[in-house]
C-alpha cells in the first residue's frame, strides 16, 4: 500500500493523485506528460547547446554542458529539456534510462557517470563487458549461451556480401592455446587447435584429465602424424615416415615396418647400406633409402618414369637411376659385399640385361641376365664374370652376395642357384647405377633394389621373403 504522505512513485517520479483533490486531471495529465517523455525514451540531440527557438511539440533533448538560452541556461547537463504547449520543462531522468539520440543513431544509457554511449542501435552493439544468450556471462566467459542450435550463414552478393564465412579466431603468439574443446557432463572429451604451438593437433580423453593426442598436422610441412599409433611403430619405421612428403596408408606403413622387423630379426638390417622400395605410393616415397632416409637417395636419370605401386621403368637407351653409393661404400670397406634388385617386369630382353652395374670407372659390381638364355651372371669385387646358371624365370628377385674371398653365390627369389669360384680383387668407388651397366641400360621395372654387406643363405632367404611380403601386400 502506498503510505498517505506520499506525493510521488520512487523511481519515475510521477505525480500521486491525493484523496480529495480538486482538479485531479492536473495531476494525472502531468503524469502522463512525465511517461511520454520516459518511455521508449528518443532524445532529438545530446549536442545541441544552443536552446532551439521553434522545436517540434514533444522534442526532448539532452542538456549538454554550456547550454544557452533563457530556459537551457538554468538546466543540469545530463538532464532531459522537454518543449510541449510552448514552453520548456525540465525531466531528471532516472539512473538505467536507455535513449536513443536520433541524430546520432546511437543509444545512450544513464549511469553513474551520467550518459554513456552503448553503440548504434538497433544494429550494432559495441565494446560490451558481456553477453548472454538464454544465460548468464561471467568473468570468465565474456560470451555465453545456452540453446537448441547455432546457425552461421553467409551474406549474398545480393546483400551486398560475398557469399563467403569466414570463422576466424586468433590467439596471441605460438605458445597459447586456440582450440574448440568438446565436453560431456562438463569434463573434456576432445579438443582440436593449435594447443601449445603451431601445429594442428586432436587430442582425446576419456575422463577430462588424461589427454592423448591422436593426430597431429606439421605446420612447416604438412604432414600428417598419428602419434599414437606411430608409437606403436619401430624406430627405423617411424624415421622413414618422417621423410614421406605424403604419408602411406596405414596398410603400407605396418607393411614398411614388418619389412624392418623382418630384417632385423634376421640379423640383415644391419648390413644394409641401402634399401629402396621403388614400388611406393608415391614417386619421391620410391626414392627414399629406407636404411639411412636423407641420404643415398635414387635420383632418376634421362627419362626414367615412375608408376605407383609398380616401380621404375628403364627405356633400354639411356633412362636409368643413380643410387649415389659405390660398391666400396656398401662393402663398408671389408670385402664382403650383397646387392639385390627385384625386376617386376621384363619386356624386352636385347642385348643388355643389365640391372645393376657401375656408371664409370671399374667393374667391380654388377648384374645381368643373359637375353637368350635367362642365365644370370654378376661381378662382385673382381672383373671376372661368374655365371650362376639359368633363373626359372626373368622377373622376380636377382641377388648375389660375397662372403668370403674365393667364393660368389648367385640368388633368385631367395634361394641360391649356384657359388661360383671368384677370386677377391677390390671395389671401385664410382657411383652403382640401376637399369645401368657404362653403357648399356635396361628396359625393365624395378620394384626394389638394395646393397650392402654379404649375405648367407638364410639372411638372403629372409631378405626375399620380407620383400615379396611387402610387395605383394594391398594398399
Amino acid at each position: 500500500m502506498i503510505p498517505a504522505e506520499s506525493q510521488s512513485s520512487a523511481r519515475l517520479d510521477l505525480p500521486y493523485l491525493q484523496a480529495g483533490q480538486m482538479q485531479k486531471h492536473v495531476t494525472l495529465n502531468e503524469a502522463l506528460t512525465r511517461l511520454d517523455a520516459l518511455v521508449q525514451c528518443a532524445v532529438v540531440s545530446r549536442s545541441v547547446a544552443a536552446q532551439p527557438a521553434a522545436p517540434d511539440d514533444g522534442a526532448l533533448y539532452i542538456v549538454p554542458k554550456g547550454a544557452t538560452g533563457a530556459v537551457w541556461s538554468a538546466m543540469a547537463p545530463g538532464g532531459l529539456a522537454r518543449f510541449e504547449a510552448g514552453g520548456w520543462t525540465v525531466i531528471a531522468p532516472p539512473p538505467g534510462l536507455r535513449a536513443f539520440v536520433v541524430d546520432e543513431q546511437r543509444l545512450l544509457v544513464l549511469g553513474d557517470d551520467g550518459w554513456t554511449d552503448v553503440g548504434a542501435a538497433p544494429d550494432r552493439l559495441d565494446n560490451l563487458q558481456g553477453l548472454g544468450v538464454g544465460t548468464a556471462s561471467d568473468e570468465t566467459n565474456a560470451f555465453a549461451a545456452r540453446l537448441d542450435s547455432a546457425l552461421w550463414t553467409a551474406r549474398s552478393e545480393g546483400e551486398g556480401g560475398t557469399g563467403d564465412l569466414r570463422y576466424v579466431l586468433n590467439k596471441e603468439g605460438g605458445a597459447k592455446v586456440l582450440s574448440l574443446l568438446f565436453q560431456s557432463g562438463w569434463s573434456g572429451r576432445a579438443e582440436i587447435g593449435l594447443v601449445g604451438d603451431d601445429d594442428l593437433v586432436l587430442k582425446m580423453s576419456p575422463d577430462g584429465e588424461a589427454w592423448r593426442e591422436a593426430l597431429r598436422v606439421d605446420r612447416q610441412t604438412g604432414r600428417l602424424a598419428f602419434p599414437v599409433m606411430d608409437a606403436l611403430l619401430r624406430p627405423a619405421t617411424q624415421e622413414v615416415l618422417t621423410t614421406f612428403e605424403t604419408p602411406p596408408a596405414r596398410a603400407r606403413t605396418f607393411r614398411i615396418d614388418d619389412l624392418i622387423s623382418a630384417l632385423e630379426a634376421a640379423g640383415v638390417w644391419a648390413r644394409l647400406g641401402a634399401l629402396y622400395l621403388t614400388a611406393g605410393h608415391d614417386e619421391q616415397a620410391a626414392r627414399i633409402n629406407l636404411k639411412a632416409p636423407g641420404s643415398n637417395g635414387l635420383v632418376p636419370m634421362n627419362g626414367s618414369t615412375f608408376v605407383t605401386k609398380t616401380g621404375y621403368v628403364g627405356n633400354g637407351a639411356s633412362a636409368w637411376l643413380d643410387t649415389g653409393l659405390s660398391a666400396a661404400a656398401a662393402a663398408d670397406g671389408g670385402p664382403w659385399l650383397a646387392a639385390g634388385v627385384w625386376l617386376a617386369a621384363n619386356p624386352s630382353p636385347g642385348s643388355g640385361q643389365f640391372l645393376l652395374g657401375p656408371v664409370a670407372g671399374a667393374e667391380t659390381l654388377s648384374l645381368a641376365l643373359n637375353p637368350s638364355t635367362g642365365g644370370f651372371s654378376a661381378r662382385v669385387g673382381t672383373t671376372t664374370l661368374a655365371n650362376f646358371g639359368a633363373a626359372p624365370t626373368a622377373r622376380g628377385h636377382f641377388a648375389v652376395s660375397r662372403t668370403d674371398a674365393s667364393h660368389v653365390t648367385g640368388f633368385h627369389n631367395g634361394l641360391p642357384l649356384s657359388t661360383q669360384v671368384s677370386a677377391f680383387t677390390g671395389y671401385g668407388d664410382g657411383h652403382t647405377g640401376l637399369l645401368r651397366r657404362f653403357n648399356s641400360y635396361h628396359a625393365g621395372t624395378v620394384a626394389a633394389a638394395w646393397l650392402g654387406q654379404g649375405l648367407e643363405p638364410h639372411q638372403m632367404s629372409a631378405l626375399h621373403d620380407a620383400l615379396a611380403s611387402c610387395l605383394n601386400g594391398a594398399g
